[in-house]
This record gives C-alpha cells, structure tokens and sequence, in this order.
C-alpha cells in the first residue's frame, strides 16, 4: 500500500469563496476590455476539459513535453540528488511526474500541490498503483497565492529540506509578466535549502501552429473557455446565453502571446448576482493569455525571482523547453 495521507489544506482557507469569485467576475467585466481571470477555468468540468485538449492533435504541448521526458528523464534524474521531495503545483493528472519518479527511487515524499479537488484524486489513482512505496502528501490549495505558500512552509518546514518544485506544462505563460515572477518566487521559497525547479515553458514559433492549438476543430477548447460563463451561471446566479458568445484565439506579436477571448454574436445584457452587464455587439472577454517565450526572455524573467536558469532540454522542433533553476 501507498503511505498516502489524505488530502489537507493549509491552516488558511485555501478554497476559493463565491465572494472573492463574484467580486473577480464584476471587476473584470466592468472593465473597459471585459476579462476573467484564467484561474477560474478550472473547476472540476473545466479540468476535465482541460485534460481533453491535451489529447488533440492540434494541441503539441502536452505530446511534445512527454517526449521530451521520455528522452531525457534519466539524465533529469541524474543531475538531482537522489534523496529529496517533489512538490508539484498544479500537479494535473500526475502523468508527467511518473517520467521522473520512474528513475527516482530514493525521493522522500512527493507533494501533488493542486486547486481542484477532483484533479488530486485523479493524480493519486494514477500514481498510487504505479509507485506503492512512495508517500505521497496531496495538498488542496493555490500555489499562485503568496500569503498561502508562506503560510504553507511555515506550517510544514519546507524550507528546512531540499525540495524539486517541478512545474510541467506552459501554465507560466498564462500570467502576466508581474505575476509569473510572484509564482516564481513562491517556488524559489518552496524548493528550500539548495533546492531545485524544474519548469516547463512553450517557446515561440509559427504563428498557425499557435493558433490551431488554441483553437481545435472538434470545439474541446471552445467548450473550456464557454465554461468560464455556465461556471458564473451556476455559482454566482448569472444568466449568460453560451449560445451568444464565441471563441475565438488570436495571437499578440507584441506580447508573444496567444490571447483567448469570447466574443458577443449580439448587443446583449447579461445579469450576475442581480448586477448588469451590458455587451455590445463583437465586444470580447478576456479570458486567458499563453506567453510564449525565448529561451533568454525566460532567463531574465527567472532572474526576476532569484532564480539561474542552469539546463534546458528541448524537443528537435524548438516548440517547448524544460528548464533547470536554482535558487541564487
């Protein structure tokens, strides 16, 4: 059996309230460019959908950072001591992190670090079976919250060992410059005394390849943005029309990033929580960005956290890197 505990939270109330929900909603849509914050994609449908658009074959992020593990995981291992933890924010369905656990047999606890209770269970299931020594310690909270993490480490004395913060994914990319180098602070303090962070980043490329990953033809990923609206629907007595609002991604030279965006078909009105929205026609809400970086806009931006960047590894395509760092 595995030494599984059960899933805890920190002494802080990691949960997100409908309070803090419906107060992020009308800030957002009050604003002249109308956004949601990403982070409210991921309930438990979202997070299924989520799952669903790794899988298409439009979207290479997911495929390309597996084989880029599957290549590379050994010398990965090689280079990490062999006795430590893994902490994995955002942990998803925990298929990534059996690359590195296969080739890591000493580490002393891994740390499946996510928001949506359905995804935590879904990573022990994988995980449990495939590594039954392994004590795992999943933790329900939101690594993007830096009162949270540092009340996370005092309570757990985290910094105290050395810890990997593995972080797979392009999920970085989806915050803003101010906000990634937050996030990376938080997992410059989680991974403690000459610790590690191993973190996944989507490279910039062709501009279709972009666009058609964010924008599938069987309509998976349309369905993931739209559940942002059937979410305030449910959870904040909102009254939106899915059928009134389209996806659509688009791609910012500027930022190096695809944006994604739904777009009123109609002038229309919308009411959360008694409050009125008002749409005009073709007006957009921002739902979602994905930077995409070069190798040395993501060094500087590591620095920005205290962070080196030390080794990459890259698929032969140039499409996606994991990258090394360490504290400096």
């Amino acid at each position: 059996m595995s030494q599984m505990t059960t899933i805890k939270q920190c002494s802080i109330n990691t949960s997100i309230s409908n309070c803090e929900f419906l107060t992020d909603v009308i800030s957002g849509l009050t604003q002249q460019q109308k956004s949601l914050p990403c982070k409210y994609f991921y309930d438990d449908k979202g997070a299924a959908l989520f799952e669903q658009i790794t899988r298409l074959q439009e979207y290479y992020v997911t495929r390309t950072e597996l084989a880029i593990l599957e290549r590379y995981s050994k010398e990965i291992a090689q280079i990490l001591p062999e006795s430590l933890s893994i902490i994995e924010p955002g942990c998803g369905s925990g298929k990534k992190i059996a690359h590195l656990l296969a080739h890591m047999s000493k580490v002393k606890t891994f740390v499946p670090f996510e928001i949506s209770t359905e995804m935590l269970n879904y990573s022990l299931a994988h995980l449990s079976p495939l590594f039954p020594e392994l004590v795992i310690d999943p933790l329900l909270g939101d690594f993007t919250d830096s009162a949270m993490v540092k009340q996370l480490i005092k309570e757990t004395a985290l910094d105290s060992q050395t810890n990997l913060v593995y972080f797979p994914g392009s999920t970085l990319g989806n915050f803003n410059t101010l906000k990634a180098i937050e996030i990376m602070r938080n997992f410059q303090h989680l991974c403690g005394v000459n610790g590690y962070v191993l973190i996944g980043i989507d490279l910039v490329k062709q501009r279709q390849v972009l666009l058609d990953a964010y924008d599938d033809k069987l309509g998976v990923t349309a369905a993931f943005n739209k559940n942002l609206l059937q979410r305030i629907n449910d959870e904040l007595n909102g009254s939106f029309n899915l059928a009134n609002f389209n996806h659509e991604s688009r791609y910012n030279e500027q930022h190096n990033r695809i944006e994604m965006h739904l777009v009123s078909l109609c002038e229309q009105t919308v009411i959360i929580n008694n409050q009125q929205i008002n749409f005009k026609q073709g007006e957009s809400i921002h739902t979602e960005n994905s930077h995409k970086y070069t190798l040395e806009s993501f060094k500087q931006l590591a620095a920005q956290a205290n962070l080196s960047l030390e080794q990459t590894w890259q698929d032969d395509n140039n499409y996606f890197a994991l990258c090394l760092l360490r504290p400096l």
